[in-house]
Order: structure tokens, then sequence, then C-alpha cells
């Protein structure tokens, strides 16, 4: 019976258990940097033994099986067709031709060294001389003397050697051209090795892998479906093809592509590519390093092989090509080895005549005897023996599922990887991973992480990205450059780690990523530029990123912003206006750099900057809107008589100034009508004789959206009153004069004697109508006297009673949710939500914001509507960091409410600039808005009850608290 574990995944028993353990050693941070240094900071030079998880490579580097040690004890080491050779030989048959039927594992035998009853001569005869084999990829007996087909050497990359520079030999001999072309290899991934051995026997590497592989995954379809992201591009390889007729000497398929951050190859884009090899008579061969996980992939989730055996479906995809190169190393579960075979008498055959002896002669010169080339006996047993392990299902179920748990655990925490995972190594995507550090290819940011994670927690990854694919080196107009990916490997070791090791790591990830923007060093080379596979041999060097401001007002704002488009996935329409109001609201001010106007300060940002971003979310579909604030600034040249009154002047004069702005650039949607009816309110010409501070004098909000358009909104301060007026009573008055009277003696009927009204804001629109709302902001401050023991609990209670009073005066609008109200609360006070001895009364206010809209109609008096109702949280007031709050923000989403987690997750890495422990200020206000309109209400609200989450961000242009 199947077991789950507590997230509902699928839990595989386990495959293996160890036997024998290798203690670490205890080495420091300090130990390794200075280690880091005499290497030239090059992670392939850092001793091994100094590491605590090694995921550099998964090549060699494999825990090999009790069955494996076996037979390294049967090693024969002669040097003339010793029976591991043999051994080789038939496993290969067994494997990649016989299928699951036919298996004739005469490895067993050599093993028990007994083979009764026949003699050891019939047994050589007629079990490992394969006399008959010819036609496929092993010739037996004479036939691999005279058509030699297979040949051992002691790793991948050397078969590719052999192949490559065999191949670039025999094209040249034939060439009649006096100024030939390149030939060219197709492939739906190189790796480096390959790739830089193909271009050293002379050939153009193309590539083609299938569009997509950086698309989003959904991570709860992870382990149940597979797109097969490392397939061939079979469209744009059939045009390159049909384009360069006689050019293209192979098509080579890796399995799993390695390239492609070891995503899988399909069985259908397998015979894709072998149809097209055949029409244009090329030979087609597979870099089958990690074949077996790649056929566990297809047995997994291509349809019509889920209960094929793992044996059939390998046999099936080797028939489709002519040869192919193997790294013992990887799916070998060996810890040294290689092969190169192809089909006897197939394409590749026939189109290089003689590339068989050719083949040998260069093997023999290189790597020494044809059977054993260069490997000992003892590892061609191993290996031999590793082929039939690595090909069992339950053995494949563990390895897949370790890299996939290892994966779905980064995710858990808010890591991004390409998904969904591949089959030996996890990939972190790290454009994801710096998303807002403004780090540059060129930077090597990268290489720069995986420097770190060596010094800091002693853990070894490998940077496949801009440095190893010499990103710099390309023109900035060369296709390729566009196509290399910014990723880091974790490679995992077969039957080395344990979920402890995972763990360890996932975490030490998760501690860089916190500090991503301070403590992870670009790189500069300081030697080996232009070596060739350079990340194996160059000199590095870390330069920490500056985090100084340098840019005008504008830029800054503009930098963000584009941040924000990104983590929102706003549409070029939406961008465009966004930008635009920006650049409007901002004006002269905007071109001021930011290091020359110390001597602003506004209340809009934490930092005391005049500009605001936030993102308004629904937790139920995470659909998102972006929004801005900000406050008009004299200007630059105007800093002379600071006195209050003056300083309202230059103020409200700004504002007004952007009023005329607006409207005049967005006619007819945007009008001041009503804002004139009320300006005199809260915008006088003087201040009252006792105003001691200004908060502001107006603030200009902007949203965007498809459904909506542009929207402007207002923002005015009531405690500006005119004389005559207090707060209270201009907003009475501003609410009589839109004919909205109704509306303020409901929310006066609520009103406590701690309770003021802060805000009143007004929707600058065109047409009056059910979507044109006018707004009241309403704190709710605390008296100790009159609430013993101050406890956010009981503010809670009093808040949501006080919404569901209001909305009790409107029959036709939906009740407010109260408990949602006290579970935000509850969630965003954190420890503080039971504290008696909390003193409320000192810190900023909570707020409650009503909004109200008027129906109309020809025969009826327009009549106010209760439009919704908001709580709004000030975080930064509450929590010690940034850290404290993002902590506050998760636990509030359930589960249920995973996309609008990603949304908040990725919003606040578009503005964060700095580690989220190291201060508070990024997190200012966090909101609970319910539309309480009837369902046949306004536009903005035909939902119904809705709930809504806005986050307001301050991007720290002048800095955190």
């Amino acid at each position: 019976m199947a077991i789950t574990s507590t997230s509902g995944a699928p839990l595989q028993p386990p495959a293996h258990f160890a036997l024998v353990v290798r203690s670490l050693p205890k080495v420091t941070a300090e130990d390794r940097d200075k280690i880091l240094k005499d290497v030239e900071y090059n992670v392939f030079a850092f001793p091994a033994g100094l590491l605590t998880c090694d995921f550099l490579s998964d090549s060699g580097t494999s825990a090999m099986t009790d069955f494996q040690w076996a037979a390294v004890m049967r090693g024969d080491e002669s040097y003339g067709r010793n029976w591991g050779y043999y051994c080789l030989l038939e496993v290969f048959r067994d494997i990649f031709e016989r299928g699951s039927q036919h298996q004739q594992r005469a490895i067993r035998d050599v093993l028990a060294g007994t083979v009764a009853p026949m003699s050891e001569a019939d047994f050589y005869r007629s079990r490992l001389l394969g006399l008959a084999s010819q036609r496929g990829f092993v010739n037996g007996g004479h036939h691999q003397l005279a058509r030699p087909n297979f040949f051992i050497v002691p790793q991948g990359r050397c078969a590719e050697t052999l192949l490559f520079s065999t191949m670039s030999s025999l094209i040249a001999r034939e060439r009649q051209d006096p100024a030939p072309r390149s030939p060219v290899i197709i492939s739906n991934g190189f790796f480096d090795t390959t790739g830089a051995n193909a271009k050293a026997a002379g050939f153009e590497l193309q590539t083609f892998t299938q569009p997509g592989l950086t698309d989003p995954f959904p991570q709860d379809l992870i382990g149940k479906e597979n797109n097969f992201k490392g397939n061939l591009d079979l469209e744009a390889t059939q045009v390159f093809l049909s384009n360069n007729a006689g050019r293209v000497s192979m098509l080579l398929l890796t399995i799993t592509n390695n390239w492609a951050a070891a995503q899988p190859v399909s069985m259908t884009n397998i015979r894709g590519a072998a149809s097209l090899a055949r029409t244009f008579n090329i030979p087609f061969f597979f870099d089958a390093c990690r074949f077996a996980e790649n056929a566990y992939f297809i047995q997994r989730y291509e349809d019509g092989y889920a209960n094929v055996d793992i044996l059939d479906i390998v046999k099936e995809m080797f028939s489709y090509v002519d040869g192919f190169t193997i790294s013992l190393k990887k799916d070998g579960l060996a810890n040294m080895g290689g092969v190169l075979c192809f089909r006897d008498e197939g394409v590749f055959a026939q189109r290089y005549q003689g590339v068989g002896m050719l083949l040998k002669e260069s093997q023999i010169r290189c790597y020494g005897n044809d059977s054993y080339g260069g490997m000992s006996g003892r590892d061609l047993m191993a290996a031999a023996a590793g082929l039939y392990q690595v090909t069992k299902t339950s053995y494949l179920a563990n390895r897949i599922t370790q890299v996939q748990h290892f994966a779905e655990r980064l995710l858990a925490e808010g890591i991004a990887v390409l998904s969904p995972p591949g089959g030996h190594a996890v990939y972190l995507d790290m454009d994801a991973y710096f998303f807002g550090c403004a780090r540059k290819p060129e930077d090597f940011a990268s290489a720069g992480f995986t420097i770190q994670l060596i010094r800091d927690h002693g853990i070894r990854a490998a940077e496949a990205g801009p440095f190893g694919w010499e990103y710099d080196l390309k023109a900035a107009d060369d296709p390729e450059r566009a196509k290399i990916p910014n990723l880091v490997r974790f490679a995992v070791p077969r039957n080395v780690y344990s979920d402890e090791h995972i763990s360890y790591t996932v975490a030490a990830i998760k501690d860089l990523h916190k500090r991503r923007h301070t403590d992870i060093p670009n790189v500069v080379i300081t030697r080996g530029k232009n070596m060739r596979l350079r990340h194996f041999s160059a000199g590095l060097k870390p330069i920490m990123p500056t985090t100084t401001t340098k840019g005008a007002w504008l830029d800054e704002a503009q930098r963000s912003l584009g941040n924000l488009f990104q983590a929102v996935g706003l549409d070029q329409n939406g961008r465009k206006e966004l930008s635009k109001a920006l650049t409007v609201v901002m004006g002269a001010w905007g071109q001021t750099p930011v290091e020359q106007s110390s001597s602003w300060t506004s209340s809009v940002g934490n930092d005391g900057s005049p500009i605001e971003f936030s993102v308004a979310v629904d937790p139920t579909t995470g659909e998102a809107e972006l929004r801005l604030l900000a406050e008009a600034q004299p200007s630059p040249s105007d800093k002379t008589n600071n006195n209050l009154n003056h300083l309202w002047a230059r103020l409200s004069s700004a504002a007004l100034k952007l009023n005329d702005t607006i409207s005049a650039e967005y006619k007819p949607s945007i009008s001041l009508a009503r804002f004139s009816q009320i300006r005199d309110l809260f915008l006088p010409s003087s201040l009252p004789a006792d105003k001691q501070t200004i908060k502001l004098a107006a603030w200009h909000s902007f949203a965007y959206s498809a459904r909506k358009g542009p929207q402007w909104k207002l923002y005015l301060d009531p405690s500006n009153a005119a004389d005559g007026y207090t707060a209270l009573s201009s907003t009475r008055e501003a609410f009589t004069r839109l004919g909205l009277y109704s509306a303020w003696k409901s929310v006066e009927s609520i009103l406590g004697p701690s309770d003021s009204v802060v805000y009143f804001s007004l929707d600058l629109t065109g047409k009056v109508d059910s979507s044109a709302r006018v707004k009241v902001y309403m704190a709710h401050s605390v008296d100790k006297q009159q609430m013993t023991p101050a406890t956010f609990r009981s503010q809670a209670a009093i808040i949501a009673d006080k919404h569901a009073k209001l909305c009790g005066h409107y029959p036709e609008s939906i009740p407010v949710d109260g408990y949602e109200i006290q579970r935000f609360i509850a969630a965003m006070s954190g420890p503080d939500f039971d504290k008696t001895d909390l003193d409320l009364g000192n810190r900023k206010p909570l707020l409650s914001c009503f909004a109200f809209t008027t129906t109309r109609s020809d025969r009826e008096a327009p009549t106010a509507v209760l439009a919704n109702t908001t709580v709004h949280f000030p975080m930064d007031a509450y929590v010690p960091d940034d850290e404290e709050a993002h902590r506050r923000t998760e636990a509030y989403y359930s589960a249920s409410a995973n996309e609008a987690k990603d949304i908040y997750n990725k919003v606040l890495g578009a503005v964060q600039t700095r580690p989220l422990n190291k201060a508070k200020g990024i997190h200012a206000w966090v909101s609970l808005k319910q539309n309480v309109t009837s369902k046949t209400g306004s536009d903005d609200t035909k939902k119904g009850a809705g709930v809504e989450n806005t986050f307001y961000f301050c991007p720290e242009i002048l800095g955190g608290k």
C-alpha cells in the first residue's frame, strides 16, 4: 500500500542502506576563506576534503553498491582481453540491445566463479566472446576485430575526443573546396566539455533546445507531470538542415539534457530526431551519460510507457540511434570509465568508411590496449555491474525522488529552481535568486554565490551561467549570448547523501538568499579570461557590490518600478501607463540626484522619501494590481525661507500644479470638478495660527488595470483645515458638499472618543458614478485609561465591531467578516496579540478606511453606498525588523493562498535592497479590504464581499531605518 509524506507527496521506500561511513573534518569559515584565497577563488581547485557537501559533479562521485564491490574483487588486470572486457561488452548488449526478455547476465557467472555444467572454454565461446554478435553496437568475435565498433576509454570526454577528432580528419580528407565552411553538429544541448571537444576538432555547434526551458512550471504538478524541457527543437532543426544541405555531420541528442538543467528527452522527440536524421541522411548519436534516468522519466511521464520495463524503454531509445558516447561515471555508477560505440554497418559507418579502424588506432595510441582503454580491470568490472544496478526501477525511483525532494524543499523556502527538476541535479534560477539586486550577467554574481557558499557553509556547487559559458567573450548581437542561462548546478552524487545533507544545503542556500544584496560578491577574472573551459582553471577575485544610491529620483524610482512590473507580471500597456504616471507625478524634482536632496522630508515613505509603492492582491487568485503614491515636491531651486507657512505654500502649490498636469494629460477620464468643491477646506491659502507641523498638503496615487484604465486618487489632510474648521467638521462639510452627508452621519455614529479622522481621499474620475469613491480614514488610538489591558485582542474586536455596525446602516450591503478582521490583526501583530503590557498608546495606530460611492438615476436623488471597508495595520511600528514582518505575512497566508504569497514575496524582492533582518522600514502598511456592496452594486465590487490585501512598501531610496 502506498504511503505519503505530511505534504501528501508519495513516498518511495528506501532503496539502500549504508554499511561504511566517512567522518567529516571540522573546518571554520575563516579556514575556508584563507584556502579560497590560496586557490584564487576557483571552486574547482578547493580541496574536497574540507567540504561538508560537494555537489560539484555527479560524475565518478557515486557510492558503489555491494554488488559492484564484489565485482571489483573479481577484477582481472591482464593486459589483453581480461574478463572485465568481455563482461562489459556483454552488459552493453544486455542493456542497450536485448531488452528485458533476453538478458544473458554473464557477469553473474564470472562473479560466482563457476560455469558448470559447461567447461571454461565453452563458457567463453558461448557466453563471453559473442561470436555471432554483429550489426549492433557491440560486435563480437572476429567481427570486432575486422569491424571494430566498441571503444573503451577512461571517461566520456575521451570518447568525445576520439569521435570528433576522427570525424574531422575523415571530413577533411574528403573535402574538395579549398575554403570550406566548418562542418556542423546539431544538438539539443552541448555540455561544456562536449562543446569544447567538438570546437577543438573544427566543428561549428548549433544548439536547438525546445523553447520554454525557463518557463514557470506549476509547483503542485511536480512529480505528477513533466513536459520534457530537454527536447530538441525539431522545427528549428529541420529549418537549419533544409537551409544548410551537406554541412551537418551529426545530430547529437544529450539524454538527459545536461546543458538544459538535466531535463529529460521524450521518446516522441527521440523518434522525431531520428526521422530528421534519416531524411537528411546524417548520423544520429546520443550523449548517453544519463540514459537510465532519461528512461525513468519516459516511464513515469510519457503516455504509453507506464507499464513498460526500463530495459525495454532503453532498448527502444537506442534502436533509433547510430551510435553513442557514454561516461560510465554517471549512469554506470562507476568511479572511472567511458565508451564510444556505433551501429555496425549503420549510417555512421557507411558515411565515414573505415572509421572503426581509425578510432581503434587512436584508442590504442592514446589510452592503451583496446580491451581496457586506460581502465583497470577492477573499474571495468565495477562499471559492468553498475549498469545492471542503475537500470533497476527501485534505484531510479529513489534517485529521481531525492533530487525532486531537494528541489521541492528549495521551492518551499521561496528559492526559485528550474522546474520541473531534472534527473541528476537541481539548478537554481539565479536571475530569480538575485531578482531586484541590479546584478548584470557580466558581474558573474552566480560565480560569487558559489564562492560564498563554500566560504560560509562548506558546500560546493557549479556555476552554469555567464562565467562558465563566456558571456563576456561573445558579441552583444551574438544569438548564442542570448541563449546563455544563468544557473547554479547542484549535482547530487548517487547513493551518497542523506536527507540531513539535503536539509543542511537548503538552509545554507536560504541563508545566502537572505543576504544576497550585500553579502554575495560579484566576480572579476584575474587570470585565464580567454582560456578554453576557463571555469576549471581561471583565477578570480570577489568584489562586494555597492549599495550607494547615485541616480536621480526618477531613475531610482523607475528601477524599483521595473522590478515590480516583473514581479506582478504586468502587461506592456500597464507598464507604459505606470511609467508615464511616475514621470508625471515626479515632474522636475524627479531629475534631482538623490544625494543632493537630503533636506527633503516627506511622510509618504518610511525613510522620508516622497514615493511609495503598493500592490493589492486577491488572496484567492493571486491577481495583483500595482500602485504608486507620491508627494509633489517644490522646485529644487526653491530652498529659501523654510518657515512653516512658506513651506505650506510651496507644497500646496506643487500639489495644485500636479493636479493641473494630471488633468491635462488624462482628459477626459480625469476631472478636478469634485476637488474644486472642497479645495478651500483642505488646501487653504494659509495655515491656522496654531499649526505646528505639516504632515502633507496632498498626495497623489495612481493605479492601472485593463478593466478600469488609469485611476488617479488624491489624499488630503483634514488637520490642515481652514480657519473655523476642525478635522472632523471639515470632513463632515466635504461629505456634505459632495452629496454624501448621510454617509458621513453613519461614520460619525461609530466614532469613539479615541478615534480621529486622519485622511480624506477622492477619486479624480471624469464621471461621477457608482465607481467614483470618496474615502475617509480613521485612526484608532488607544487611551490607556479607558482600555486596560491594552491588548491587540481587545483592539481587534472593537475595530471589527465598528466595521460591522457601519455595514448595519446599509441594508443592501454584504456584512463584513468580523472574524477575518480579527484574524488579520492577530497575524500582523504576531506575538504581541495577547500581550497585556503592550504600550499601544505610544505607537502608530491602526487605521480604518471607509469608501463610499453613490447611486444615481433620472428619477431618484443620489444615495450613498458603502463600497468597501478596510483595516490598515502599520507593520513597521510593531516589528523589530523586516524579517519578522515577512514571517508574519507568510504565516497569515494559509496553504490555500500560495499564489498570493508568491506575489507578495516577489514584490518584496523587487523593492528590497538589503537583508531583511538588518532593519525595519521596507514594510510600511498592510491592509485588509472587504468589498461589501451588494452584487447589484458597482462594477468595482460585483463579486460581492471579496477580500483584498494591499502591501505598502518603502523602496528605501534614502536608506532604511
